[in-house]
């Protein structure tokens, strides 16, 4: 049974959609904005719920992904963004006058956007900054600089509508690099009634995309943007009063912190990956089950009766119950290390790495199977399939499948202890990846991809104590 809270927010959403005139898929990113304006200033879901009460944290993640029709193609990721990126990226390095500004934001249905992606890292290695944020002992200020075009902030969400903004930059003092660390700065203000710009900030629209054109993606420049000292996330790491940088906890950075957002949003986009795929079964199933066909002898059978749609259907429901155990798994463990304000083990790192990747994999490559088997209804707007576009965006978002692919296989290669329960074949790929340079593992990427996929079949197994179904998306499995 859902709780009073699930309950509202599930009311809320429809709600939005009631009051929607048109398409969901012709909202304007102004429109879905002032929507989670409203909702923050509702206080359902506050901004330090991932610390106070992760439970709820993914469960309202969940709720609103199953809501998209009422609220956007691009709501979750504008959802996600405010309330793990922006806001727990404050709580997990800011310090409490910091994370006393989230109350006053909710209060007030400010929203805040991200910006650690840059043009030329991109999504593949988003943790490459070149960003500048140069100390200015004099005015004890920092001054945010792009130094080149490569250095944009890239497909920034809520970029044109975000009153501030946590920006991750290399801090600089004296000429000295210390590696990237957050900022949270005004990225508006008001000024005669309108919000601008603060000086020295410039952007533009990434352009109109496939789906979910009602969330705003943006560049982002910096051009001598000062911000004052107490900006710096410096709950691990700071400057002290004679300008010195300083690390408060041995062995913590900002960025080994801020990496927590990863795995906090790694399993929120597997979560909703799987709900979108339920979605678009149901949908489907429930079309095919009220279209007749011909028949000899003046049957009609339902579509939905056609062996290739009902083995599918039966193979996605398997697959899709498979998953959703081992991702609330998942789930568990990493509340725990949130509730201990602990890092993930090595272990749940890896778990949460295969959940992400497995996840939209199975929803992708159900998804298209589904697509070719319906028929014309595919094709129709508001079918649900103009949605498998956002699986793209899960491919990519909080680690790029492919680089967390790679990251199994080379972490597997490197691991020289004999690991229990491992296949011959595993084995003998390990074996072959060992022999070579590793510049080879270019041609070898079969291998590569190959070996990740043993391991993340490998991992789930041994997680949900049972065997891998069928449906599971494993494209690179060669079997």
């Amino acid at each position: 049974m859902a709780s009073a809270r699930a309950e509202s927010l599930a009311a809320w959403a429809r709600g939005v959609g009631e009051r929607r005139t048109g398409s969901y898929l012709d909202i304007s990113f102004e429109e879905s904005s002032n929507a989670l304006r409203e909702f923050l200033k509702g206080g359902l879901l506050k901004m330090t719920d991932l610390r106070d009460d992760p439970e709820w944290f993914f469960e309202a993640h969940r709720i609103v992904a199953r809501h998209g029709e009422e609220l956007g193609s691009g709501f979750w990721t504008r959802f996600t963004v405010q309330y793990n990126l922006f806001a727990g990226t404050v709580l997990a390095v800011g310090n409490p006058s910091q994370i006393e500004q989230l109350k006053e934001m909710q209060g007030a249905g400010a929203l805040g956007c991200f910006g650690l992606t840059e043009k030329f890292a991109g999504v593949s290695s988003g943790m490459i900054v070149e960003t500048i944020a140069d100390f200015d002992a004099g005015s004890q200020e920092f001054v945010i600089s792009t130094p080149n075009d490569g250095a944009k902030k890239n497909w920034i969400s809520q970029g044109f509508c975000a009153d501030k903004s946590v920006v991750v930059a290399d801090l600089h003092i004296g000429g000295k690099s210390y590696g990237p660390h957050a900022f949270l700065i005004d990225f508006r203000v008001t000024k005669n009634g309108k919000k601008e710009l603060v000086p020295g900030v410039s952007l533009a629209d990434m352009g109109r995309k496939t789906v979910a054109n009602d969330l705003d993606n943006a560049w982002i420049k910096f051009d001598g943007v000062r911000v004052p000292k107490s900006a710096l996330l410096d709950r691990f790491s700071g400057i002290d009063e004679k300008g010195q940088y300083v690390s408060k906890q041995k062995g913590m950075t900002a960025m080994t912190q801020i990496g927590q957002r990863l795995f906090t949003g790694r399993v929120a986009v597997a979560e909703a990956a799987l709900v979108f795929g339920r979605y678009l079964f149901a949908k489907t199933k429930a079309y095919a089950e009220s279209k007749q066909c011909w028949a000899p002898g003046g049957m009609r059978p339902p579509l939905a009766m056609l062996p290739q749609l009902s083995n599918l259907f039966s193979e996605a429901d398997e697959a899709f119950t498979y998953a959703e155990a081992y991702v609330k798994l998942c789930e568990e463990q990493l509340i725990k290390a949130l509730r201990q304000d602990s890092l993930p083990s090595l272990k749940l790192m890896d778990a949460i790495a295969v959940a992400k990747v497995r996840a939209t994999e199975t929803v992708v490559q159900l998804g298209f199977r589904l697509k070719q088997a319906i028929g014309s209804f595919a094709l129709m707007a508001d079918s649900g399939f103009e949605g498998l576009d956002a699986m793209q965006i899960a491919k990519f978002a909080e680690g790029e499948a492919s680089v967390l692919m790679q990251k199994l296989a080379r972490d597997r290669v490197k691991d020289v202890k004999t690991t229990a329960k491992c296949s011959e074949m595993e084995e003998d790929i390990v074996k072959q990846l060992r022999q070579g340079n590793p510049t080879e593992w270019i041609s070898k990427a079969d291998r590569v991809y190959h070996l990740a996929e043993l391991v993340m079949d490998r991992t789930m197994e041994e997680w949900t104590g049972s065997a891998l179904p069928k449906g599971i998306g494993r494209p690179w499995a060669r079997l």
